[in-house]
Formats: C-alpha cells, sequence, structure tokens
C-alpha cells in the first residue's frame, strides 16, 4: 500500500492539500476546493457518463477534474464504499467465468467441460478471492482509501460466500452457442472486425459518427439470434432498459463490428432474482432512440462546458456524492432543509462548523455553520471530539466534516451536541 506523496503530507491552508494525522489513522485535514481546471466535456458518450451528467452536473465535473496537488490519478480520488466494491466483485466475476466459458466452448455451467473449467480456475470462492483482490488493488496509491484498504479487503473476503451464491445464481442461467458456433468466431485480436457466429464477451461497441461507446458483457451470434445480454448486480432500474437499448443502437452501428447492419433480435437483463427481457427497438424506434441520445448529449455537453457547471441538490443525488465536500452548493443555508432526510437513524452526518478553541486534548469548541438534517441548529456551539490524539485544528479553521457522529443534547440547551470522528469521518478545510 503507498502513501500520500511527500507532497501531500505538509499542511498549509494556501497551497498544499493536508496531513494525516498522527496516532489517528485516516482522519487527515484535507483543503475543500475547486479544481484549478474545470474538465472538458467527454470526447465520447456514455450511457452512464450521460446519466451522471444529467443527474448533477456539477458532480461530474467535480468528480471528472484532475487534481495533481492531491495524487497523479485521474479525477478526485474515490472513497471505497463496501455495497459498491461488493457489487463490482460479482461483475469482476461473472466476466472472468463467462469469458472463460466462451473460450472453452462451453454452453453452459452445467457442461461437463465447464465443471473442469471451474475445477482449473479454484471453483467459485477462489475466482471471487482473486477478483477481491483485483478490485481493492485500484485503490492503491489514492490517498483516500490508503487506512481503509485493510478493512475493506477484510470485509469483502466475509462475504465472499455470499456473493458466491450471487454469481452462482446468475452464471446459472446462462446459455452460450455450442462448439460449432463459438468455432466460427475469428481468434482475439487487437484490430476490430467483423463478428461471425458465436459469444463474445466485454464487447466495446463505437460509432465514432455519433461520438459514443459502449460496453457489452455478451453478445450472442448465430444464424436466428443477435442476443446483447447485460448482468446487473444491483436491482431492477429503467435506466438499465435505456442502457441496453442503446447497446442494441450502437450494435445496429458499429460499421467494424457489424458492417452488414445487423439488428439484435432479443435484449436481456440478467439480475439475481431473474431475466428481465425487453424488447429490441424496431429501426424506426433506433432513429428516434438515435435523435434522443444526440438531443441528450448535446445538452449534457452544454451544462458542464459552464464554469463551474450547475448543481443540483436533493437528498438522492448528495447522500451518495463523492466530492460533495467541495460543491458549495451542497453546504449552501438554502439547501439545508431540503437536504434534511439525509441524516439517517444511526446519527452519522455531515457538519460545517468553525474552530472557536480548544476543548481538551483532543477535542475543540466550535461553532455549527451547517449540519445537513437540522438546518435549526446552525450557529449553535458544539464539541468536536477526535477519538484518539493527533488531530490539529486551529482556531479560526472552518472545516467541513463528512460522515460524523452526532451525539444529542443530553439535558436541553445546557449541553451542546457532541461531534466525534470516526474511521470513515473525513475532515476538510474550507478557510479561517
Amino acid at each position: 500500500m503507498s502513501e500520500p506523496s511527500e507532497r501531500n503530507r505538509g499542511f498549509d491552508c494556501e497551497n498544499s492539500v493536508g496531513r494525516e494525522c498522527r496516532g489517528m489513522p485516516g482522519v487527515v485535514l484535507w483543503n475543500a476546493r475547486e479544481p484549478a481546471v474545470w474538465p472538458r466535456p467527454p470526447q465520447e458518450m456514455t450511457v452512464s457518463t450521460l446519466l451522471e451528467i444529467e443527474t448533477c452536473p456539477r458532480r461530474w465535473a467535480l468528480a471528472s477534474a484532475d487534481y495533481p496537488e492531491i495524487w497523479a490519478g485521474h479525477g478526485y480520488p474515490p472513497k471505497p464504499q463496501i455495497s459498491g466494491l461488493a457489487g463490482s466483485a460479482v461483475h469482476l466475476a461473472l466476466e472472468t467465468v463467462t469469458k472463460a466459458l466462451v473460450h472453452a466452448g462451453c454452453t453452459s455451467v452445467r457442461d461437463a467441460g465447464a465443471v473442469r473449467l471451474m475445477k482449473s480456475l479454484g471453483g467459485y470462492s477462489k475466482v471471487l478471492e482473486d477478483c477481491v483482490d483485483r478490485i481493492v488493488e485500484r485503490f492503491v496509491g489514492n490517498p483516500r482509501a490508503a487506512h481503509l484498504l485493510e478493512n475493506s479487503g477484510s470485509s469483502l473476503r466475509t462475504q465472499i460466500p455470499e456473493l458466491r451464491t450471487r454469481a452462482q445464481v446468475l452464471l446459472g442461467r446462462l446459455r452460450l452457442l455450442g462448439r460449432k458456433a463459438i468455432a466460427d468466431r475469428p481468434s482475439e485480436a487487437k484490430t476490430r472486425g467483423p463478428l461471425l457466429h458465436g459469444a463474445f464477451s466485454e464487447i466495446e461497441l463505437r460509432v465514432p459518427r455519433l461520438r459514443w461507446k459502449g460496453r457489452v458483457d455478451l453478445l450472442i451470434l448465430s444464424d436466428d439470434e443477435c442476443e446483447i445480454l447485460d448482468f446487473k448486480t444491483g436491482t431492477e432500474n429503467d435506466q438499465h432498459l435505456f442502457q441496453v437499448s442503446v447497446y442494441a443502437l450502437l450494435w445496429g452501428q458499429d460499421v467494424e463490428l457489424n458492417p452488414t447492419g445487423r439488428l439484435a433480435s432479443r435484449l436481456r437483463l440478467a439480475y439475481r432474482a431473474g431475466d428481465v427481457i425487453v424488447t429490441p427497438p424496431s429501426a424506426a424506434e433506433l432513429t428516434v432512440l438515435e435523435n434522443e441520445i444526440v438531443t441528450r448529449q448535446e445538452a449534457a455537453e452544454r451544462a458542464v462546458a459552464k464554469k463551474p457547471p450547475d448543481a443540483y441538490p436533493s437528498a438522492d443525488n448528495c447522500h451518495s456524492c463523492n466530492v460533495r465536500q467541495l460543491c458549495d452548493a451542497y453546504w449552501g443555508p438554502e439547501t439545508q432543509e431540503q437536504l434534511a432526510m439525509i441524516a439517517d437513524e444511526n446519527q452519522f452526518s455531515d457538519v460545517e462548523l468553525r474552530v472557536i478553541g480548544r476543548h481538551g486534548p483532543s477535542s475543540w469548541d466550535g461553532v455549527i455553520e451547517f449540519f445537513c438534517g437540522k438546518p435549526g441548529v446552525v450557529g449553535k456551539r458544539c464539541v468536536l471530539r477526535a477519538s484518539q490524539q493527533g488531530l490539529d485544528c486551529q482556531t479560526g479553521m472552518r472545516l467541513r466534516i463528512l460522515h460524523a457522529r452526532i451525539t444529542p443534547t443530553i439535558d436541553g440547551a445546557s449541553q451542546p451536541p457532541v461531534i466525534t470522528l470516526g474511521v470513515n469521518s473525513e475532515v476538510y478545510v474550507v478557510g479561517w
């Protein structure tokens, strides 16, 4: 596990990012600033990018900009979330096994050849263990994740029995073409060319004319069928219907992989609870869909071309936002009542406060300037408490704190609320 570079470890409100507090792993003082350069609109559009921009242009821009003062990676360093990582591990396992089945010419996981194949892979548990390692490896070098990687990996590994069941259920319904059809497919090559009969895993579709692309989990081609299948590790969502319909459009217009313009005859969304069959768009419907995505793409590009892009604060949008600490719209007083539902039952919430003095060896007095979910407490006194010594707060600092535990007043107004930092808390400096 790599540590933040030396340039990121010094704390200075004017020109650096923050420092990890000695004796308190995970509590880091960061500067919460908008990017020096806002990102340009994406050169190629995908369904996920379009939906992200439409949900909140500011969130997409903040997450997609470069932050060289923090790290060498692209975008704002993401914070690992166990639920999302678990879904990614299952999806990666599905990809791994499906590719192996396709390569071996198996029609399903029940084939005798598939049984031998799974033994050669070490079984489902071994596949998932490897996938968990690969998922965790993606966060190495991420300064926001350094202190969480070990616990994240351990937590995911304890879930492997449940993740294995999820993968087995999805793969158990999978039906591929037989060896004869698969034998007709071209060998793997770096150049893109016409796809013949067979099953093709993780195929990227591209239509330069539209500046769109998409990656299909599985494409199955035979004389009679042209099926596009997408695995889904979450719950059913109307956006999935849109996504697979766009894949049908891109497949029909990918002149390199599909020079004859063959249309998809079957679209399938594979959920744990069962498969959802989507009626493929007709030629006329594909024309309408093309006009729709072009119009939406142009609107999305205009939205993120603004400096800064507009923000769309809401309970749903902000609760899962990875960059809300940078977004002034989220922390503005006009949004506090709107976002009141974000405060959860466990009293973990986001707080902005101004430090007015030291309260104890590892605690400070403050005045609340934003309390997500309770706008009525703005202006009231509070106590900020770290579970261990090491946090270096200074009088006058304005701090934005994500995911802090809020202890209610004990006996009314005489006891101020206590804001306690935990392993998942993050502290950002926004001024003095």
